[in-house]
């Protein structure tokens, strides 16, 4: 035990200037504290504060929309569609010709790198 008060005394010895600085800014601190408090800050603030809001209220579950009773526009397409010939037609043909394709240009692939 003794020891340790020895310690204490020689580094309150050693640094009492930084002790002493640290007592200034605290006490610094707390007056400019106090100061804001009585100046700048507002007591009573001017706006209104909003009300905590509460639980929701629960509403019934709605089984299936409600139909809108509007008339139907006949859509029209932006601009000319291509021919029907034109236009690709993906079946079980066609797909299975794609993944072979893929299937190759994959091994390809592999075995390029």
């Amino acid at each position: 035990m003794f020891v340790f008060v020895i310690i204490a005394i020689v580094l309150l010895a050693l640094f009492w200037q930084y002790i002493l600085a640290a007592f200034g800014i605290w006490v610094f601190v707390l007056i400019m504290r106090a100061v804001i408090n009585w100046t700048v800050v507002d007591s009573k603030p001017d706006y209104r504060r909003r009300p905590v809001p509460g639980r929701p209220v629960a509403r019934p579950v709605q089984a299936r929309p409600v139909p809108v009773a509007r008339k139907a526009a006949n859509p029209q397409p932006a601009r000319e569609l291509p021919a029907p010939d034109y236009l690709p037609r993906w079946t079980a043909r066609r797909r299975l010709d794609a993944g072979r394709e893929h299937a190759q240009w994959q091994k390809a692939f592999d075995s390029a790198a």
